[in-house]
């Protein structure tokens, strides 16, 4: 395990800047077993930042890799199972709970006590240790604290301390003064065991030689570890503050999302009115039109007209999903339906009025055209109706059953109109043939003239029709 731990340190938290302090061989409770390692650590910098980390065996090579690592402020709860009997598994409890299973209960007692440790030095808010021996907790603490551990704590924990430059060169001045001793591992051993106790002395010589330097170098250490309290006061305030001011800004981008998905609303909605604004708004004049327009001058048929087309468009717009579900849309629709239906019957009334003047006034022509023996010429009167063609498709589109009766009440008006002018025609005819003999002969005449005008008033019927 201590080859394990070297081997993490240097691959893995040493270039973030960490240090590795506790290490247990672990895998998942109830699951097939894939060992992994939960790692304790430390950054090197200030503010010192404490997480847990969860190391992984690569699967391609024999090298390790980080995985996942959890602060342990997030830490909430740590549950050793059993306080009494000895029992490798355990449970940590972060935004959701994590069982493990040690490789042995001495790793996992060790692991929790270093997390104890580092609890209760580093972190304000405390874990709740549920299932963990009261004596192990005790054990964790050095003689003489309660509340906190030593500045020097890492250095109980951490297990290996490299050889620094000053140590390395003295053992090469030693190994090179002893390379007869090479070969016999027990003189060499000797050797630098009696080195060591010369040096020891001579530091034990220097120390109490130097007492006042001693006390006086004890008092600034004692200052400098009262500034160092005063200093991690402040820090953990200045902790507080940051972690007020991310709540504060956390607050701030939810506030300009709501805002921003709040004009995204209103940029929607506006769109839609938009839409149901220009494509269901009726203008007044053809409202007017509509409901007043004259339908017997040139000007007013031609307003109910363009009218009469801007009604259909509203009424056969296109509406997108869940329009018809709007009360306005709703009431609009039926206004246009009640426009449609007064405007429908103002033209089939005025239409039938025109039909029964205009078979009143041709009939009244006749008499004109009895001396001649000519059928009346029904062309004026086509050509007012002709301002009519555009009115009554739109009814033709709109209402068929009015445009059905229209066409039925023309006809009738039509064939009785005929009807009477060709009586009226052949009681003339038999007048003149009873007349002179020179009348007589312009008999056959009028018989051909009698099939030309029937045959061409039928074929202008059959056209308006």
């Amino acid at each position: 395990m201590t080859a394990i731990k070297h081997a993490l340190q240097r691959d893995i938290f040493t270039p973030n800047d960490e240090r590795l302090l506790s290490i247990v061989n672990v895998c998942k409770a109830g699951k097939k077993k894939k060992n992994c390692f939960l790692c304790a650590t430390v950054t090197t910098e200030r503010p010192v930042q404490v997480k847990v980390v969860k190391v992984k065996k690569s699967d391609k090579g024999d090298f390790y890799k980080r995985q996942i690592a959890w602060a342990l402020r997030d830490l909430a709860v740590v549950d050793a199972k059993d306080a009494i009997k000895e029992n490798p598994e355990f449970d940590l409890h972060f935004e959701k709970i994590y069982k493990w299973v040690a490789s042995s209960t001495a790793e996992k007692n060790a692991f929790i006590s270093c997390i104890w440790k580092l609890n209760q030095r580093y972190l304000r808010k405390k874990i709740d240790f549920v299932n963990v021996s009261s004596q192990l907790l005790e054990e964790s603490v050095p003689s003489g604290e309660n509340q906190s551990v030593t500045g020097g704590d890492e250095e109980v924990v951490d297990e290996y301390q490299e050889l620094n430059a000053r140590e390395e060169q003295d053992i090469e001045i030693m190994m090179e003064g002893c390379e007869y001793a090479i070969s016999n591992a027990e003189a060499f051993a000797e050797k630098l065991s009696r080195e060591l106790q010369v040096l020891d002395g001579a530091n034990i010589q220097s120390i109490m030689a130097s007492e006042k330097q001693v006390n006086i170098l004890m008092k600034l250490l004692d200052e400098a570890l009262k500034e160092v309290d005063q200093i991690e006061l402040k820090l953990s305030s200045y902790e507080e503050m940051l972690q007020s001011v991310k709540e504060q800004m956390d607050q701030i981008s939810e506030s300009n999302h709501l805002i921003h998905l709040s004009n995204t609303n209103n940029v929607k909605l506006l769109s839609e009115i938009e839409f149901l604004v220009n494509h269901m708004d009726l203008a007044k004049g053809h409202i007017k039109a509509l409901q007043e327009g004259d339908l017997a001058s040139s000007r007013g048929i031609e307003a109910c007209t363009n009218a009469a087309d801007a009604l259909l468009q509203c009424m056969n717009v296109a509406l997108r999903p869940g329009h018809d579900m709007l009360l306005a849309v709703k009431q609009q629709q039926q206004r246009f339906s009640d426009l449609r239906e007064l405007f429908a019957r103002r033209l089939a009334s005025h239409l039938n009025n025109v039909f029964v003047q205009q078979g009143h006034d041709q009939s009244s022509t006749l008499a004109q055209h009895s001396v001649e023996l000519t059928l009346p010429n029904h062309h004026p009167f086509h050509r007012d109706l002709l301002r009519y063609a555009k009115l009554m498709e739109w009814l033709k589109s709109t209402d068929y059953g009015k445009y059905e009766g229209l066409t039925k009440n023309y006809m009738d008006y039509l064939s009785r109109l005929y009807e009477r002018e060709i009586k009226d025609f052949f009681e003339v005819a038999k007048i003149k043939m009873t007349g002179t003999t020179k009348e007589s002969k312009k008999f056959g005449k009028l018989r051909h003239t009698l099939k030309q005008g029937g045959g061409r008033s039928s074929r202008i019927y059959e056209k308006k029709v």
